[in-house]
């Protein structure tokens, strides 16, 4: 029987990174920045954060590893070559944010 002021903590399976992998063997995660750039701009001020602390904490040179390449594939695991629309994030077009971002519920 919990007592005045117990707390019961209440697991959060949103704030499991394991989780979010799901059973992928995935080793790293790649989000495209022009849509990382139509998130709302709280969203992008904590991303920023938690870069620079992730900046601030890892050697990303370690194991002589100096950068990474990101291959776009098919649907059927085919290398193909990355859509320009991923990659113009200066100046996305309007039918490039509408594609990027999935409907939103109805309450």
């Amino acid at each position: 029987m919990k007592k005045d002021g117990e707390r019961t903590q209440q697991y959060d399976e949103r704030k499991d990174l394991h989780l979010w992998f799901g059973l992928s063997y995935a080793a790293f995660l790649v989000m495209p920045r022009v849509a990382m750039m139509q998130m709302p701009e709280d969203w992008q001020e904590k991303m920023a954060e938690l870069l620079n602390q992730y900046d601030e904490t890892i050697d990303t040179a370690a194991f002589g590893v100096k950068g990474c390449r990101v291959n776009a594939l098919t649907g059927d695991g085919k290398l193909m070559k990355m859509p320009e629309e991923l990659l113009n994030y200066r100046h996305p077009q309007p039918e490039t944010i509408a594609a990027l971002l999935l409907p939103k519920g109805e309450d």
